[in-house]
């Protein structure tokens, strides 16, 4: 397992566009991804679970990756976090 520590800085936070985005790049993956926020883990499997997180702005998360492809998805997702725009 790989994991990277990010801080969201998009003004809105994740909320639903974003996420919808993220799902989508998750799901390119074959690796397993969580986020683990200061309310706890979150698999990213699922949007409800990522929405009911309520991911603000200035908020500190780790993202862990465990399969085949960790290195580069971890990389992706950590890129996707750290550039978030409409």
């Amino acid at each position: 397992m790989l994991s990277k520590k990010v801080v969201i800085t998009y003004p809105s936070g994740l909320h639903a566009r974003p996420l919808s985005r993220f799902m989508v790049l998750i799901k390119s993956f074959k690796s397993h991804v969580t986020l683990v926020t200061p309310k706890g883990e979150v698999d990213c499997r699922s949007i409800v679970n990522l929405l009911t997180a309520a991911i603000k702005q200035g908020t500190e998360v780790e993202v862990q990756v465990s399969g085949s492809d960790e290195e580069v998805a971890l990389e992706k997702i950590v890129d996707f976090l750290e550039n978030l725009s409409e």
